[in-house]
């Protein structure tokens, strides 16, 4: 009866899903049915939600949403993308390579693919396109650039996974950092090769400026801003990692510093009404990831009373599956259900759930966490769902076909480096186990 109420629940979930029910309504939803089937009081819910939103460590999420945008929004941003322009003119593809260099470093700073895309595509649309760019190219290099954001910390995916899978939240930033800087050199590598094919005028003739100092003014950037922007994640890891401050912390001192960068380095393009705006508006971005956290605790509740994650577990050391075997049927199971969820439901749901049974097998967590968010992102590449396809693809004003056509060759690069991120666990774990240890 148990795993007849389980398999409902979860039938319920991707039925109202794929129907649009927004994803917080339909874990809930999904989850009190499974419990009328198995016969659970229902009383077990409000006290769930109640308890995870009660849970101090949750607080960290919503204020580093809040400090990403307060960096975005007084311009550190463009200090970055200033320090990207003065690496990436050096190499072939320059205005491609500019793009991903300032996405790298622009990661550490937001934390967020989409924001972190919606920057790109204002900062460089205009200027790859009077070059001879199609905007699908742009549309898939922004898309897949933007998924770096997602693994230089301090990463708002990477958190949540770590809070839902309560595993350390600074070894899984620090984790993140080397496949991200291997996404960022397959995204240049690709880049270089493309350039021939669609570059029809250089920079300089087609009207941009060149030299540090046009770049400066044209992108409001400059060696100051480029190393504060440069020093946030140090100034966040440093501060953890010595012990300074938690996670929660971290995202409290982190909004304290933006408003110090506000008032001092960054004062012309901060105003208190401006401020006032964006911390409303992150505060509201971030209300709607707690909703998902709430739906999901009711989908918990039933979850911990079957058992669930004993059963997994179970089956999978009774059919004797190896590690390999075991995370290539997780990125064929979660590849194909990121098609129709969007990443973090999948990751509030089956991140506690698979855990276990990947630990059994002798998986570090760390690498598993890293592992599995890097197969949620990839997939959340790919329609219909494909969030950071699509918005992209809605800030260029182009087509997913376009996307496809143009940009297929970089979202090959980010299925590269998950499969060797998987196989290849020292990739994620050296770094941390250096700093750490």
């Amino acid at each position: 009866m148990e795993l007849i109420a389980g398999g409902i629940a979860f039938v319920v979930l991707f039925s109202l899903a794929i129907f649009g029910v927004p994803l917080a309504a339909a874990m809930g939803l999904a989850g009190l049915v499974g419990m009328l089937v198995a016969g659970i009081p229902l009383l077990g819910s409000p006290i769930a939600v109640m308890g995870v939103l009660g849970n101090f460590a949750w607080l960290a999420l919503p204020l580093f949403i809040i400090f990403g945008g307060v960096l975005s929004d007084i311009g550190v941003a463009r200090g970055v993308v200033w320090f990207g322009e003065v690496i990436g003119r050096r190499v072939r593809g320059g205005t491609s390579q500019v793009l991903i260099v300032s996405s790298l470093f622009m990661g550490g700073m937001t934390g967020s693919t989409l924001a972190e895309a919606g920057m790109l595509s204002s900062m460089f649309r205009d200027e790859m396109e009077r070059i001879g760019y199609a905007r699908g190219y742009l549309a898939g290099l922004i898309s897949c650039a933007g998924l770096i954001g997602a693994l230089i910390p301090p990463s708002n995916v990477l958190l949540i996974l770590g809070l839902a899978g309560e595993i350390s939240i600074l070894r899984l930033w620090i984790a993140g950092i080397a496949p991200g800087i291997m996404v960022a050199i397959g995204l240049m590598i690709v880049a270089a090769f493309l350039q021939k094919r669609y570059e029809t005028a250089k920079p300089a003739a087609a009207g941009a400026p060149a030299g540090a100092a046009k770049i400066y003014h044209r992108r409001g950037g400059s060696p100051a801003a480029a190393l504060v922007g440069l020093a946030i994640p140090i100034f966040i890891l440093g501060g953890m990692r010595f012990g300074v401050f938690s996670p929660v912390e971290a995202g409290a001192a982190g909004i304290v510093f933006a408003l110090f960068l506000g008032f001092t380095i960054f004062r012309a393009g901060t105003s208190v009404t401006g401020l006032a705006d964006s911390f409303s508006r992150n505060l509201l971005s971030s209300m709607s990831y707690l909703f998902l956290v709430a739906g999901a605790a009711v989908f918990g509740v039933l979850i911990v009373r079957l058992n669930l994650a004993d059963v997994v577990e179970q089956f999978f050391k009774a059919s004797a599956f190896t590690p390999t075997e075991f995370l290539l049927l997780n990125f064929a199971v979660f590849f194909v259900m990121g098609f129709f969820i969007e990443a973090v439901p999948i990751m509030l749901i089956f991140v506690p759930l698979m855990l276990p049974s990947a630990q059994s097998l002798g998986i570090d967590p760390i690498h598993y966490g890293v592992s599995f968010s890097m197969i949620i992102l990839l997939a959340n590449l790919t329609p219909p769902v494909g969030v950071q396809t699509l918005f992209a693809c809605r800030l260029l004003d182009t087509t997913v076909f376009e996307w496809w056509k143009h940009g297929k060759h970089f979202f090959f690069v980010i299925l590269v480096v998950t499969f060797v991120v998987m196989f290849v666990p020292e990739i994620p774990l050296w770094l941390p186990d250096a700093i750490m240890n």
